[in-house]
């Protein structure tokens, strides 16, 4: 299991590190040649645009990872899977994109922003229409392929950042920004897709289209309500990783936007470098569940949850030590004042960090219904907590909020997962006798 985990977690992280030095080659470019307001605005417009995907795109990755170790030796009940996946992809990508299409209208009247930037959103917005690599990045996450992750990431990054190299040089405006960014996307998309093609025929599966979803769906009756609570989970998880964009430039204006996209790229940097663990480790939980395998799953959460406290610990120190220049060097001086703001989303983001393994093991094991409910309820407390308080207590209260919620997620996924593994032993109060 380890060498499995660190093979396809070392793949992942070079993958993540070409990716991420693409990325902030780009935002670097960017942000050195734009405004801190329309640096902000490139944010709400990502934002809006993945806040759309994530609502309404199912998460059918999940699926697949579910549900493929049990069906592995039977080809026809893999095709049905597969186009099962596929076609929720096609589906809700479809639904997402004439969605985002009309409730932008509504968005921008909110934010009271110039006509040219609701264009440029509805340019963005064509990279939904692509998203339909949910089933490739299942397959291919099953299948330790992790190294076309890595082609992907590495020709779309190249494609991103060549195109906005070309319209800084050539002072093109503002929209071709975006069009860069949006075609970086869709190369992405095309070419997961490309390799997911050519593993399917080598696998003698490219027909899959042709099979009949009836079969998986017999065989497990609660595939499509597995499905749908993971993308409703999946889109309650948004409103923090995504939406928060459009809601600090509601609540605080542009400029802050500007100082939220700049503390998301570097939280973005180093969730990345720590995403190939919880990236491999999914499929795996999965297997363990699946051969009722219990107690060595337990054994394997409760080290990583140790290991990954100590490591996130030192990591955070490191951090803090380096902050100033990472911002000063990647960025301007205008944004050394947020740095405050930065260490603390730095923080949030260990605390959920630390306990990646209990998110898929609490999906995985069923607890699906009960963890969207606790999402749904935990993200309306931060939004409350925002709406209260940001008065009082300023941009800070957007930290604040995450927080109390990473924090009351985590501990609820233990309380439901703890049922099962065991993961922390009350010991039952003797009886004295006299």
């Amino acid at each position: 299991m380890y060498t499995r985990i660190l093979k396809g977690g070392a793949i992942l992280l070079s993958s993540n590190i070409v990716a991420s030095f693409f990325g902030f080659l780009v935002l670097a470019v960017v942000a050195k040649n734009l405004s801190i307001d329309e640096f902000g605005v490139i944010g709400i417009i990502q934002s809006y645009t993945l806040t759309v995907a994530a609502l309404l795109n199912f998460q059918t990755w999940q699926t697949i990872i579910k549900y493929y170790p049990r069906i592995k030796d039977d080809k026809d009940l893999i095709q049905s899977l597969l186009k099962f996946s596929f076609r929720l992809d096609l589906i809700t990508a479809i639904i997402a994109f004439v969605f985002g299409i009309i409730f932008l209208e509504i968005i921008y009247r909110t934010i009271n922003l110039p006509e040219m930037y609701k264009y440029c959103a509805q340019i963005h917005l064509l990279s939904i229409l692509t998203k339909l690599n949910g089933t490739a990045t299942g397959y291919l996450r099953v299948h330790d392929k992790y190294n076309l992750f890595f082609k992907s990431q590495f020709v779309a990054g190249f494609v991103k950042l060549i195109l906005v190299l070309i319209v800084f040089w050539l002072d093109l405006g503002f929209v071709y920004i975006i069009i860069a960014f949006a075609f970086g996307e869709i190369v992405y998309d095309f070419t997961l897709n490309l390799f997911f093609y050519k593993v399917l025929k080598s696998d003698s599966l490219t027909g899959f289209l042709r099979k009949s979803t009836k079969l998986i769906k017999n065989k497990y009756k609660d595939i499509f309500e597995f499905s749908f609570y993971s993308n409703l989970i999946s889109s309650f998880d948004t409103i923090i990783f995504q939406a928060d964009m459009m809601i600090v430039s509601g609540f605080f204006g542009v400029s802050y936007a500007g100082c939220f996209k700049m503390i998301k790229v570097i939280t973005g940097l180093i969730n990345r470098m720590a995403g190939p663990v919880s990236i491999t480790i999914s499929p795996i939980i999965s297997e363990l569940i699946a051969e009722n395998n219990f107690k060595e799953l337990r054994s394997k959460l409760l080290k990583s949850f140790l290991f990954l406290t100590l490591f996130f610990s030192a990591g955070y120190i490191i951090f803090i030590a380096l902050d100033e220049f990472m911002v000063r060097i990647v960025f301007s001086e205008e944004y050394l004042k947020y740095i405050y703001y930065l260490d603390f989303a730095i923080f949030n983001l260990f605390v959920g960090l630390i306990f990646m393994g209990i998110h898929p093991a609490a999906n995985f094991l069923g607890y699906h219904r009960q963890i969207l409910y606790i999402i749904i309820v935990l993200s309306l407390i931060y939004l409350l907590l925002i709406f209260l308080f940001y008065e009082s207590a300023g941009f800070e209260i957007i930290f604040i909020a995450q927080l109390v919620q990473i924090s009351l997620v985590v501990i609820l996924k233990l309380y439901l997962t703890n049922k099962k593994l065991n993961l922390i032993a009350f010991q039952k109060p003797s009886v004295m006798h006299f």
